[in-house]
C-alpha cells in the first residue's frame, strides 16, 4: 500500500446497494484519522455509495484552529422525490475523528466526535434511495477513493474533483436503525463508542482486524460483504487491540480504541 492510490471496493455487480429497497431508517458511522487536507475544488473521498463521507477544501467550512472541513451526505427518496441531502462540518486535524449520519422518520442528523446535531425534517423523502445518478463504473461501494481522480465537470466547467483520502480508517458500520437520538435543537453532548459491535441491526461492519497480508477485508456482521483491496491494499498486522493492522502511511489503516479515546 502506497498511500496514494490504494482503496477497497464492494462490487455493485455482486452485492448491489448496502441498504436494500424500503430502508426507512439507518445509521452509518466511521472512525478515521485524516493526514492531509484537500486542495481547492478537491473532495477527498472516505466512503461512497448511498451515503458519502469525505473531506472538502477548507473554504467550504467555517473552521477553527487545527480543523478540517468534512462532508456527510445521503441519497434519499420518497414517492415523488429523490436527491442528495446532508451537510458540511468541521473535524479535528491530527487526531482520530468519529462521524455518524442518522436518518429516521424523514429526519436527518449527524454526529461529529463528542457532539450530535439537531435533526432537520426533509419534505417528501422517507427512505434511502436506490436511484443514484452515477455511471455504472462507479456504482461500487468504495472506501478510500477510486484509485484515480474523478472529475465532475457539467457543461465543460470543473465543478469538483474526487481524490483519494490520505489517512487512516479504523472501522465502518452500517445499520438499519437510527442508533442515536438527534438533538432537539442545536447540538447535544455525544459519547461515540470507540469500538463498533455487531448485532441484529448491523448490515455491514468492517473493523479491518484481518490476518497479516490479507487483501480481503471481512464483514464481521456475517452478511458476507467482503471488501476487496485494490492497488496493493493489504493488512500487515492483525493481532488485535493496540496493534497496527494496516500500514499507517496509507489510506486503509487501523489502531484500536485506546488511541481514539485519548483524542477527547
Amino acid at each position: 500500500m502506497d498511500g496514494e492510490d490504494d482503496y477497497a471496493i464492494l462490487p455493485f455487480a455482486e452485492h448491489g446497494h448496502i441498504f436494500p429497497e424500503g430502508t426507512h431508517a439507518f445509521t452509518v458511522e466511521i472512525w478515521f484519522y485524516p493526514k492531509t487536507e484537500p486542495k481547492e475544488k478537491d473532495r477527498d473521498l472516505i466512503l461512497n455509495q448511498q451515503v458519502s463521507i469525505g473531506l472538502l477544501a477548507r473554504e467550504k467550512c467555517i473552521l477553527g484552529q487545527n480543523q478540517l472541513c468534512s462532508y456527510r451526505h445521503a441519497y434519499l427518496a420518497g414517492d415523488t422525490a429523490h436527491g442528495l441531502a446532508g451537510t458540511d462540518s468541521p473535524i479535528q486535524k491530527d487526531q482520530w475523528n468519529y462521524i455518524a449520519i442518522i436518518f429516521k422518520n424523514g429526519t436527518l442528523c449527524h454526529a461529529t466526535n463528542n457532539r450530535i446535531s439537531q435533526g432537520w425534517r426533509l419534505a417528501r423523502v422517507d427512505r434511502v434511495s436506490l436511484n443514484i445518478r452515477r455511471p455504472e463504473r462507479v456504482q461500487d461501494f468504495v472506501v478510500g477513493g477510486y484509485g484515480e481522480d474523478k472529475f465532475v465537470a457539467p457543461n465543460g466547467g470543473l465543478l469538483y474533483q474526487v481524490s483519494s483520502f490520505q489517512g487512516e480508517i479504523d472501522a465502518i458500520r452500517f445499520s438499519n436503525i437510527a442508533r442515536y437520538d438527534c438533538a432537539a435543537q442545536g447540538h447535544n453532548p455525544f459519547d461515540p463508542s470507540p469500538r463498533f459491535l455487531n448485532d441484529e441491526h448491523t448490515l455491514a461492519l468492517w473493523d479491518f482486524n484481518d490476518k497479516e497480508g490479507a487483501d480481503r477485508f471481512e464483514d464481521t456482521s456475517g452478511n458476507g460483504k467482503t471488501l476487496i483491496g485494490m492497488n496493493g491494499a493489504t493488512v500487515i498486522d492483525g493481532d488485535g487491540i493496540g496493534n497496527l493492522e494496516i500500514r499507517p502511511d496509507t489510506s486503509l489503516t487501523t489502531t484500536w480504541g485506546q488511541v481514539k479515546s485519548e483524542s477527547f
